[in-house]
């Protein structure tokens, strides 16, 4: 059985599933589902590797967040401000 949380369509030019922190850098911005139903959103600050955590400033509450990648499905969004002069 697979456990992969890469499901089909979570991933396009804004949006890119995550499996690893290794796929993850501070400053990306990130969504965090549980079960499917959008728990956080935020910016990630802080990356420990080796234990696959991440924290993020959560965008609704403005708190500190840890996220553990084997808890969440984890997507990655495209850089806003990259968006934005691509369209200029």
């Amino acid at each position: 059985m697979s456990t992969t949380t890469d499901t089909p369509g979570t991933s396009s030019p804004e949006r890119t599933s995550v499996l690893s922190t290794a796929a993850l850098a501070c400053g990306d911005q990130i969504e965090a589902s549980y079960k499917g139903t959008l728990v956080h959103r935020g910016q990630v600050t802080e990356i420990a590797p080796s234990r696959e955590l991440f924290w993020i400033t959560d965008y609704l509450t403005g708190s500190r967040r840890l996220l553990d990648v084997a808890e969440f499905e984890i997507v990655r969004l495209a850089n806003p401000s990259a968006t934005e002069e691509s369209g200029i």
